[in-house]
């Protein structure tokens, strides 16, 4: 990220949101920077002024932090911590715009886990609703600092059926094929980010046209995605934690009318769970949708997953201690 486009998106976000969500914002969030491999890695913290169970997000593919404060904001509000990151390569972190891969997705997570752990304390509690979600998933399934996760995308990478939006898997796998040769040859070559995600298909409320357009405009956004993110994407990349193995809970928040990740896919890998799991089924909606409504209700059924899994323990037995402290 250029100097001017940090310029920018100081001026371009407020474009988003209604008033007191720019003002929550601004009262309530701090930035830092983490360094993961070769980058920068810009992160959001809303921070309790008492001790709080911590929720961990990063910033999908289309979305950034700034592009996603109705994400971060309800769970605030209900009590946690919140540590927000962008991918390499998005948004206000650094490295080729649109030209990291799967990999340094993952060592992003893993940076932020471990920088969320050292501020803010264990366990932690993963969301996810795009990418973020598959590779929060890939990092923090079975890590003992992790207490549950919440998914939008319950998929492996280069599973059949995955990425319908390019059409059948024969062609899916055609395309990962001739992405990859590109991508050795000339991996820095960009494509139109329109052209080769549905847009409307990942934000398809009723009224998210002009909030695509805002994005499509806004100079933070994927306006360009290099042949080597797209390839990575494409590959096969098995998870650390096969489903079947995995004993973290993981809640599913799933459409019957997902048309970026089917339902049938992801609700037989959520049958495929081994530890405890909770399946939210939203009937008739898409993948994501901008409002605020949409918002506030989906981090409502992650609140109460995590709430399940110790997050308000969390709270309690670390006052119970700090009083201990005191008393020795």
């Amino acid at each position: 990220m250029t100097a001017t486009d940090a310029s920018h998106a100081h001026e371009y976000w407020h474009r988003y949101y209604e008033p007191d969500e720019i003002a929550d914002c601004e009262a309530h969030t701090t930035t830092t920077m983490l360094i993961s491999g070769r980058y920068p890695i810009h992160v959001r913290l809303w921070e309790q002024p008492a001790p709080a169970s911590t929720v961990v997000i990063g910033s999908s593919v289309l979305s950034y932090g700034l592009h996603l404060l109705r994400l971060q904001a309800p769970f605030f509000r209900a009590g946690f911590n919140v540590v927000q990151f962008d991918f390499p390569g998005l948004g206000q972190s650094g490295g080729p715009r649109g030209g990291c891969s799967v990999p340094e997705f993952l060592a992003a997570w893993r940076q932020a886990l471990a920088f969320a752990g050292e501020r803010f304390g264990t366990p932690l509690y993963i969301i996810g609703v795009g990418e973020d979600g598959i590779t929060g998933y890939y990092v923090g399934a079975n890590r003992p600092d992790v207490a549950a996760i919440s998914v939008r995308m319950l998929v492996e990478y280069g599973q059949p059926g995955m990425i319908q939006g390019q059409g059948p898997f024969w062609l899916v796998r055609a395309k990962a094929l001739g992405t990859r040769l590109g991508a050795l040859l000339r991996p820095s070559t960009e494509l139109d980010a329109m052209n080769v995600i549905h847009w409307d298909w990942v934000f398809s409320g009723p009224d998210d046209g002009p909030r695509i357009e805002l994005l499509a405009n806004d100079p933070l956004s994927l306006r360009r995605i290099q042949l080597k993110m797209v390839s990575s994407i494409l590959q096969r990349h098995l998870p650390p934690v096969p489903f079947a193995q995995c004993r973290t809970p993981v809640q599913a928040i799933l459409s019957t009318a997902n048309r970026v990740c089917p339902y049938e896919l992801a609700s037989a890998n959520f049958t495929r769970l081994a530890g405890p799991k909770d399946l939210v089924v939203q009937h008739g909606l898409g993948q994501w949708q901008l409002d605020r409504a949409f918002n506030e209700e989906y981090c409502a059924h992650v609140i109460r997953w995590f709430d399940e899994n110790g997050a308000r323990h969390v709270v309690r037995d670390r006052v119970a201690d700090m009083l201990d402290g005191a008393n020795a």
